[in-house]
């Protein structure tokens, strides 16, 4: 029986911790250590912009301490990750470097929606009641130090996610220097939030007409709130809150730290509850380190949860869409003619799975940017795309797709444009994708879906794209001709369309 012992460690906002855990496919994941040290970085990065000196040298001989930690365990393989509160410090790079001169840990920077995603991961894995949870408006709130990210699920998927700026950590040291007798802090924070939630509810509960039927809240202080319930209350209660809000929770063993920690927490809590009208609100133990653990666990023993969660990235998607005016039919045509396209030529481009998601993502957005200019649409698809996060594609994969779609209808740009944010395989990808968008797209450029079926064969270096259809598709072969040198220039073969009247739909 293989059984692997593996460190996770978050470089996190509020506290540097790190889990042991031991991984096999027989018994799953079982935690044998936690470790964990109160840390003031993203206080630091909300309120200064810049991580000191001083908290760098600290997160070193932390986690040098950390790694003696993991040599008493035999620990066999360890991740070091971090969020928002190394992300966004202008001084990252430094920082990361220092840590990794002090201590040979290579630190990885989480982007949000990658952090977001492997909570997700983390739940469906640990939470075993996560698929029958999500059937019926379920409202996943993952509170952060430096963000609140709200993702609402219904029959079973992913519909749509929003990132605000409404961190616990952020919370507080933005209105820390109002705190005093003059105030009633807590109704300062209720008031700073409320206006970006009940945003957010009337931009899509409303617009969607979803009831949230349960509030699962993860992140941040949710795990430590979690702790101090009891068995038999394994959900908060009234009396809780308020003997937390009332900083009178010493009585539950709780430092005072702690509590002004877990305050905005509470009230972000409370305060969604109460503008979604859900009073059902699961509370779950999740961290970071039981994130990274679940994902290192899928790669390496494939322990596999049974959420399928290429369907809440492609929902996603397909959302973004909507919310962008595009033609779904037309979208739903170029993507059937773009996977036939693909999965034919494997042996041409090389490309795995995630690679036909990206080309996917590609098809279902490529003309979102027609809802805000006609002329200019490739660009405006670019940019939406860009500034819209997809959770469960990381910045860079994102970026892929958005370049993918800004340049559908032209050859790709050198790689010199490209150089200072991807690899020469991603550049390499990007144009390999380009090329199949393309060329699906041409075959319903009439936006008429005369074609939805395909025939591919590849012979003596020419592919024959055989349409089967009785329309006249006059049009789409003349624009097919003149798009076919982009994709010989890409994989070195002449394409040519050929049209079949079988009269099968």
């Amino acid at each position: 029986m293989a059984v692997s012992i593996y460190a996770a460690i978050d470089v996190g906002s509020s506290e540097l911790s790190m889990k042991i855990y031991e991984v096999s496919k027989s018994r799953g994941i079982r935690e044998l250590n936690h470790v964990r040290r109160d840390l003031n970085l993203g206080a630091e990065t909300y309120s200064k912009g810049l991580i000191s000196y001083q908290t760098t040298d600290e997160i070193c001989r932390t986690l040098n301490d950390f790694k003696r930690v993991m040599a008493d365990f035999g620990t066999e393989a360890w991740q070091v990750y971090s969020t928002s509160g190394l992300r966004e410090a202008a001084n990252a790079l430094v920082v990361i470097d220092q840590i990794k001169i002090q201590t040979g840990f290579k630190v990885k920077i989480l982007s949000n929606s990658e952090a977001r995603f492997l909570y997700y991961k983390a739940l469906a894995l640990k939470e075993e009641n996560f698929d029958s949870m999500i059937q019926e408006g379920t409202l996943i709130v993952d509170i952060g130090a430096g963000s609140l990210q709200l993702s609402l699920f219904d029959k079973g998927v992913l519909c749509v996610t929003q990132n605000l700026l409404l961190g616990s950590t952020r919370i507080r040291e933005l209105l820390q220097a109002m705190e005093g007798a003059n105030y009633d802090f807590q109704d300062l924070i209720s008031e700073y939030v409320e206006r970006d939630l009940y945003t957010f509810k009337k931009l899509y509960l409303d617009l969607m007409n979803i009831n949230i039927q349960c509030i699962i809240a993860v992140g941040g202080m949710i795990p430590e709130i979690y702790r101090r319930m009891t068995p038999d209350n394994p959900e908060p209660d009234v009396s809780f809150y308020d003997k937390i809000l009332s900083r009178t929770a010493l009585s539950l063993g709780i430092p005072n730290s702690h509590i002004n920690r877990m305050i905005p927490t509470i009230l972000l809590c409370r305060k969604i509850s109460q503008i979604t009208g859900c009073e059902r609100l699961h509370l779950s133990a999740i961290d970071l380190c039981d994130s990274m653990v679940a994902e290192y666990a899928e790669k390496k023993v494939k322990l596999l949860s049974k959420h399928d969660f290429t369907s809440d990235i492609l929902s996603t998607s397909q959302n973004i869409a909507r919310k962008y005016k595009v033609d779904e039919e037309h979208a739903a045509t170029v993507q059937e003619l773009a996977m036939q396209i693909f999965d034919r030529i494997r042996k041409l481009h090389g490309l795995g799975k995630r690679e036909r998601l990206l080309l996917q993502i590609s098809v279902i957005l490529h003309s979102c940017g027609l809802y805000i200019d006609a002329i200019q649409s490739r660009e405006c698809s670019y940019r939406i795309i860009m500034s819209t996060e997809i959770i469960g594609l990381s910045h860079r994969e994102r970026a892929m797709v958005a370049n993918v779609v800004r340049y559908n209808s032209s050859i790709f740009p050198p790689y010199s444009q490209f150089a200072q944010d991807f690899t020469r395989d991603e550049y390499i990808t990007m144009v390999k994708l380009n090329a199949i968008l393309i060329t699906a797209n041409v075959l319903d450029k009439s936006n008429r879906h005369k074609i939805h079926t395909v025939g591919v064969t590849l012979k003596d270096g020419v592919l024959t794209i055989t349409a089967d259809t009785m329309a006249d598709i006059t049009l789409e072969r003349g624009l097919f001709y003149r798009k076919a040198y982009i994709f010989q220039e890409v994989f070195g073969i002449r394409p040519v369309l050929k049209q079949k009247r079988s009269g099968k739909k």
